[in-house]
């Protein structure tokens, strides 16, 4: 295969015809859309769903999708653009790493808002968005990590084009306008990482739900596009990666091979927090744990990490909870003192505490000169933790999968714990809602499922 014939493969694959997927697969679908559902829960009373919720105003009134928190339903890309800023608004939602992006909190509030509309049933919905992994997983491949690198947030920028390939399939588009659709989506991707510790982060996975829908409807209204948005002259290649990528020429040979969401799977989040602290989280807690220490005997905590880490984790001090939530010192000094971090540890009145802005001065962060910002993306990370005891001592230990990695993921009630523990406080409809939402691949109908959105408390 040549690189100029990958946009059109990738068009006629995701529109070619629907095979059985492995049970495997939908298990791992399933329970990625239990873990975003429960990430949108916790998210819809968020400053920054709130704030797009209220910045919709009236737009798209009398629409059929719902909308998280909301009574009134709205047009599809509106629907899609809210719940997916809620999806990823505590960035505790799930992550496809060789991406670096937030694949579900795209995908499956574009897939929702646009199957309510159409009256899709729960095993195309399925297929759909197993299609669009597997879009964002080729598009990794391809590029990162030299795209992640010079500074763009894949969960947009690999987010649009993916989720209007998603999009086109539970449309049933032909190659010809399936192709269109993922160019197009290429035309409304984008994203700075500079956004990080805003409300613009989470919006931008509403951009990229509203946008993956926006770009399969006008590719089925006839709109054309590019023929090789990626991979022509002055495309995404040229543009958004430059040198040091795999590149386009063999990356659709992994489509012969395990599902995406099986291998190399999802990254369910354990943390509340930026992906890049989870690894030391875990060898903090884990060396508190063993060596029996409390908070006021470590002196100091040294986290050697990659050097990508170490870009994403940009807040020294920070001044609100989404600065916090790229803040290694906060984290760190959170979990110290409280041995875990969770939803609270970023809550507005937790920043302002004087226990972790004295425990935050122990905290290094240095990056780790054997793992570049470019390595590629399919290369496994780790990370280093190194704490001084206050008599003298240093232990350390290294972390390569934390938990909820898929190679140490949550177990099943591990999971429902999340679920609960985003879903507190809830009415009763939204709070059982979990075994609904594992057996998606059975409902005849996203009503039901739908309803207990609605019905969420903001």
């Amino acid at each position: 295969m040549t690189a100029t014939g990958f946009t059109e493969r990738l068009g006629q694959w995701v529109a070619g015809p629907r095979v059985p997927w492995p049970a495997a697969a939908i298990d791992q679908a399933e329970r990625a859309i239990v873990d975003t559902i429960a990430c949108m829960i916790a998210g819809a009373g968020d400053e920054a769903t709130r704030r797009a919720r209220q910045g919709l105003g009236a737009w798209g009134d009398g629409g059929r999708a719902s909308m998280i928190g909301a009574a009134r339903r709205c047009d599809a890309p509106w629907a899609a653009l809210v719940n997916g800023t809620a999806a990823h608004a505590l960035d505790y939602d799930d992550v496809l790493d060789p991406a670096s992006s937030h694949v579900s909190a795209v995908l499956l509030p574009a897939l929702l808002a646009l199957g309510e509309e159409i009256g899709a049933d729960g095993s195309t919905l399925i297929d759909a968005y197993l299609v669009g992994v597997e879009v964002e997983e080729l598009l990794a491949e391809a590029v990162n990590t030299a795209h992640y690198a010079r500074g763009w947030h894949t969960t947009l920028s690999f987010g649009a084009p993916a989720a209007a390939a998603a999009c086109a399939r539970l449309l049933r588009l032909d190659p010809e306008r399936t192709r269109h659709a993922v160019s197009l989506g290429t035309s409304l991707a984008g994203g700075f990482k500079r956004q990080f510790g805003t409300n613009a982060k989470p919006f931008h996975a509403g951009l990229a739900a509203k946008n993956g829908i926006l770009a399969a409807r006008m590719a089925a209204a006839g709109l054309t596009a590019d023929t090789a948005p990626f991979e022509g002259p002055r495309g995404f290649l040229d543009l958004m990666v430059g040198p040091g990528s795999a590149g386009f020429d063999a990356v659709l040979d992994r489509l012969a091979g395990p599902p995406a969401v099986v291998s190399p799977g999802l990254w369910l989040k354990r943390y509340p927090c930026c992906a890049s602290a989870h690894r030391v989280l875990d060898g903090l807690r884990a060396l508190m744990r063993e060596h029996r220490l409390a908070a006021g005997a470590i002196a100091r905590v040294e986290a050697t990490v990659p050097e990508i880490d170490t870009r994403n984790l940009m807040y020294v001090v920070p001044e609100n909870p989404m600065q916090a939530r790229f803040s290694m010192a906060f984290c760190l000094a959170s979990a110290i003192l409280d041995g875990d971090v969770t939803v609270a540890s970023f809550a507005p009145r937790a920043i302002g505490r004087a226990d972790v802005a004295a425990v935050m001065p122990r905290v290094a962060m240095r990056s780790d000169p054997e793992q570049p910002a470019d390595m590629p993306s399919t290369r496994a990370r780790w990370a280093t933790l190194a704490i001084e005891t206050s008599d003298g001592r240093r232990i350390s230990t290294r972390v390569t999968d934390p938990k909820g990695y898929p190679r140490n993921p949550l177990d099943e009630t591990e999971l429902a714990a999340k679920f609960a523990d985003c879903a507190a406080g809830q009415p009763e409809s939204v709070r059982t809602s979990l075994a609904a939402w594992r057996s998606i691949a059975s409902a005849p109908t996203l009503d039901p499922l739908l309803s207990s959105l609605r019905a969420v408390g903001v």
